[in-house]
This record gives structure tokens, sequence and C-alpha cells, in this order.
């Protein structure tokens, strides 16, 4: 649900500056890395032994 709402937003924003985007994902990486280092959430590789199911 989330997720269909993120990305209608995204649709609603029209074009953005590369380096805009470039900055949000760094950004986002960043969170992810402080949250696993806390140990709120798992960061795994894809494929491979690392891969869970659900």
């Amino acid at each position: 649900r989330a997720a269909k709402i993120m990305r209608e937003d995204m649709e609603g924003m029209g074009p953005v500056r590369l380096k805009d985007v470039d900055q949000a994902q760094m950004a986002m990486v960043q969170v992810a890395k402080d949250l696993a280092a806390k140990g709120e959430i798992m960061l795994v590789g894809q494929g491979g032994d690392d891969e869970l199911i659900y």
C-alpha cells in the first residue's frame, strides 16, 4: 500500500534533476544502513545463499 502511494506521488512530481535523484538515493541508503546497524532491519544481497524467503 505504501509503495503504491509512493509511486503515485512520484508520478505527480514530473521531471526531476538527476543530481536531486542521486542525493535522495544516497540519503535513503544511509537511512537503511543506519537502521541495519541498529538491528532494526536486515539488509541482504540478491541471490545466492543469502537470499531469504518468507
